[in-house]
């Protein structure tokens, strides 16, 4: 993985090392993604549409299926939706869900944090680590270094059926959060577009952003937009093709003794993975 989606890895020189061994032992190593058929529809009545899911290390290439069953959609109305049919095959998952209300539609893969606790023994600071939060993880007497992190992979996308709605848009101040200033339905080539994030309602800032456009595969180099956050965690991108991309953002945060998720891990580590559609001007 390319060392622009990683920030601040100096600092978290032992913890990050452990922790890439932790996420190695998952597909969510890979980037992280699900791909629907349309993103902007302009039908009249009901309509379905049927989604890709999986984690690679390209763009929209197929390689590992990843679960559904953490896989939430959300109406335009912003309340749950069912899930249609849906198969884990040998490379990808796939699942179709129904569009039938106006406006714009959610869905999000958000498992819950995974836990892994590191440290060190012996003379030589041998680096050990188990898996568990700060409550769970039997940690050898002797220890040294002890530090647990939390890990979480986030994927998302936008469909939006004639007009765009705001509802699923809507924050709430708790985990990693995308603020779009710019509808994501509303994403056009050439044109200046904007998105926030956030975790626990405070800014994820300074972080690094890539941004890829589809069909790295028919080309010699990625072109991806590496981008930054600003200091309130607000990232401006002009996107040069139409079609779907895909955003990637980690973040990487020491956790406040104050917030309550102290008593599980010292560190809080998110992937961030959002797939959107450029339209042509």
């Amino acid at each position: 993985m390319k060392k622009s989606r990683w920030l601040n890895i100096a600092k978290w020189s032992t913890a990050i090392a452990l922790s890439s061994a932790f996420m190695a032992t998952n597909v969510q190593a890979h980037s992280l993604w699900m791909l629907p058929s349309e993103f902007n529809l302009s039908t009249e009545g009901e309509t379905w549409i049927t989604v890709d899911a999986t984690a690679s290390n390209s763009v929209f290439s197929v390689d590992k299926p990843i679960a559904l069953d953490q896989v939430t959609i959300y109406s335009a109305d912003g309340k749950r939706h069912r899930m249609g049919s849906y198969f884990k095959g040998k490379r990808r998952s796939v699942f179709d869900f129904e569009i039938n209300q106006e406006g714009t539609y959610k869905v999000e893969l958000r498992p819950q944090p995974r836990y892994m606790t590191l440290f060190e023994m012996g003379d030589k600071n041998q680096r050990k680590r188990v898996f568990g939060n700060k409550q769970e993880a039997k940690v050898p007497s002797g220890a040294k270094n002890v530090r647990t992190v939390a890990m979480q992979s986030i994927a998302g996308f936008y469909v939006t059926q004639k007009a765009p709605s705001d509802k699923v848009l809507e924050t709430t101040g708790k985990g990693f959060e995308l603020h779009a200033l710019t509808h994501p339905s509303d994403i056009v080539e050439q044109e200046e577009s904007r998105f926030k994030f956030t975790y626990n309602g405070k800014p994820v800032a300074n972080t690094q952003v890539e941004i890829t456009p589809h069909g790295t595969a028919w080309r010699s180099a990625r072109e991806e937009m590496e981008l930054k956050t600003d200091k309130d965690g607000i990232v401006v991108f002009t996107p040069e093709k139409t079609g779907p991309h895909l955003l990637i953002i980690s973040m990487r945060n020491d956790i406040d003794k104050n917030d309550a998720s102290s008593v599980l891990a010292d560190s809080m580590g998110v992937n961030y993975h959002l797939t959107f559609e450029v339209l042509p001007q």
